[in-house]
C-alpha cells in the first residue's frame, strides 16, 4: 500500500494481494484516523458480498470467484469498541459485464485499488442494536 495526504484527504494506492477491509483498517489504526468516508474503483479477487436477512437477522455471504473489476466501492470508518471498523459496500463485474454488489466481507487486490478517504473532524461510533441485530451509527 502506498499513499499521500492532500490536505486532510488520503489517496490510498492497494496493491496486488492486499486484502481491501483488512488493509484499510490498519491504515486507520496506525493514523488514528477515527471515523472518515471513503470510495474506491480498482480490481479484485476472491471478493466475499453480504446481504442482511432482515427477518433472521443475520448476514447471507456470498463468495465471487474470479477476477472482477471493482465499478464502485463506498463507505465509512467508525469506532466499535473503540478500535476503527471499517464499513463497506461495493459493486463488481467480470468478464460477463453482470455486476454483482453488496456488503463487502473481504477482497483480494488484484492489480490495484485507489481509493480517496476523507476523516471528519467528529469521530464516529457504532453499538449493537437488538432490535436489528446490526451495528448503526449511534448518534
Amino acid at each position: 500500500m502506498k499513499h499521500i495526504k492532500a490536505g486532510s484527504t488520503y489517496v490510498i494506492r492497494l496493491d496486488r494481494g492486499e486484502k481491501v477491509v483488512e488493509t484499510l483498517t490498519r491504515f486507520c489504526e496506525k493514523r488514528k484516523v477515527r471515523s472518515a468516508f471513503f470510495q474506491g474503483i480498482g480490481t479484485c479477487r476472491r471478493a466475499e458480498l453480504g446481504f442482511f436477512l432482515m427477518d433472521k437477522g443475520r448476514y447471507k455471504f456470498r463468495k465471487v470467484p474470479g477476477d472482477q473489476e471493482i465499478t464502485s466501492l463506498m463507505g465509512n470508518v467508525s469506532l466499535l469498541g473503540g478500535k476503527p471498523f471499517v464499513h463497506a459496500h461495493i459493486v463488481i463485474s467480470g468478464p460477463d459485464f453482470l455486476a454483482r454488489g453488496g456488503h463487502l466481507k473481504e477482497a483480494e487486490v488484484l492489480a490495484t485499488c485507489e481509493i480517496v478517504l476523507t476523516p471528519l473532524s467528529r469521530s464516529l461510533t457504532r453499538t449493537y442494536s437488538r432490535s436489528t441485530g446490526l451495528k448503526p451509527l449511534d448518534f
